[in-house]
C-alpha cells in the first residue's frame, strides 16, 4: 500500500498546541515536539504533572534564562511576543520558557470541552481512553487538528521520527506499518548527516545561490552542476546497503517490530 499522507511542516511558533495530559505519554509527545520545535506555543492541561515532564520543562526554562530572546520576524510573530493563549479568568499552576522563545503554560485541573477553542492543534496524551475520546470528540466539534495518542484512526496528523541538522529537517512515516522501521531510518540519517558539516553546506549553498546572477533558468543551470556531485555515488562504490556497519536496517526493523513503539 503506497503511504497516502501529505508531509507539512508546522510552525508551531505561529499556531497554539493543546496537550491534555502531563503523565508519560504527554513527558513523550512534549519532549519530542519541543525538541523539533523549540519555539511552540503549548497549553498544558493536566490534574497533575509527572516528575520526567517536570525536569523536561524545568531543563528547558533553566537554559532560557540565560539568553537574551531573539528579534521579531516579518510577520511581528517570535521575541517577547511570544507567548501561549490563557484560559480567561484562571491562573495557571506554572509557567516555562524555552531560549527559542517557546512558551508552555499547564493548568493543573480536568478537561473541559471548551478549552479546544484556545488551539489550532490539540494532542490527547492520557491514558485513559474515555478521556482521549472526549478531547477528540470536543476538537472536532471545534475544527481542530487532533493527535490521539496510540489511536491511529483518531488521528488527524502524527508525531512521526525528525531528523534535524541545522536548516534541514527530514520527517519519517511508514504509515504506522513499521514504527521501528522509521526509528532505524532516522539513527541511520543522523548518523550519516554530521550536524556541523550539514549547516555549513547548506549555508554556503544559500551564499552560492544569493550571488548567482542571470534569469531562473541559468541559476537552476548552475545549482544543479554543484549539488549534482552530492547525489552521485562514489565511483567505484558497491551497490546495496549503507547501514551502520553490523546493523542492517530491514533485518533490525524485522526483528524489533514485536517491541510496541508508538505510531509514525
Amino acid at each position: 500500500m503506497t503511504n497516502p499522507l501529505y508531509p507539512a511542516f508546522f510552525r508551531l511558533d505561529r499556531l497554539q498546541l493543546l496537550v491534555v495530559g502531563a503523565g508519560e505519554v504527554g513527558e513523550e509527545k512534549l519532549s519530542f515536539i519541543l525538541k523539533s520545535s523549540p519555539n511552540a506555543r503549548v497549553v498544558i492541561v493536566a490534574p497533575w504533572m509527572g516528575e520526567e515532564l517536570k525536569a523536561l520543562l524545568d531543563k528547558y526554562d533553566d537554559a532560557a534564562r540565560t539568553q537574551v530572546q531573539g528579534e521579531l520576524d516579518e510577520a511581528g510573530f517570535g521575541g517577547e511576543q511570544l507567548t501561549a493563549a490563557r484560559f480567561k479568568d484562571e491562573l495557571a499552576a506554572k509557567e516555562w520558557s524555552t531560549s527559542a522563545g517557546g512558551t508552555v503554560t499547564w493548568y493543573a485541573r480536568k478537561f473541559f470541552t471548551s478549552d479546544v477553542k484556545i488551539a489550532d492543534l490539540v494532542i490527547a496524551a492520557t491514558n485513559f481512553k474515555d478521556i482521549n475520546l472526549a478531547v477528540h470528540a470536543a476538537a472536532k466539534k471545534a475544527r481542530r487538528l487532533t493527535n490521539i495518542a496510540d489511536t491511529p484512526s483518531l488521528c488527524d496528523f502524527y508525531l512521526g521520527s525528525i531528523v534535524t541538522r541545522g536548516p534541514l529537517k527530514i520527517a519519517i512515516s511508514t504509515n504506522g506499518q513499521s514504527p521501528t522501521f522509521a526509528k532505524r531510518f532516522r539513527q541511520f540519517l543522523e548518523a550519516e548527516l554530521p550536524d556541523f558539516e550539514t549547516t555549513n553546506l547548506l549555508d554556503n549553498l544559500k551564499l552560492f545561490r544569493d550571488r548567482l546572477t542571470g534569469d531562473f533558468q541559468a541559476k537552476v543551470r548552475q545549482l544543479n552542476s554543484v549539488t549534482n556531485s552530492l547525489l552521485a555515488s562514489s565511483a567505484g562504490a558497491k551497490n546495496g546497503c549503507r547501514c551502520p556497519e553490523g546493523e542492517c536496517l530491514v533485518e533490525a526493523a524485522v526483528s524489533e517490530e514485536n517491541t510496541p513503539v508508538a505510531s509514525e
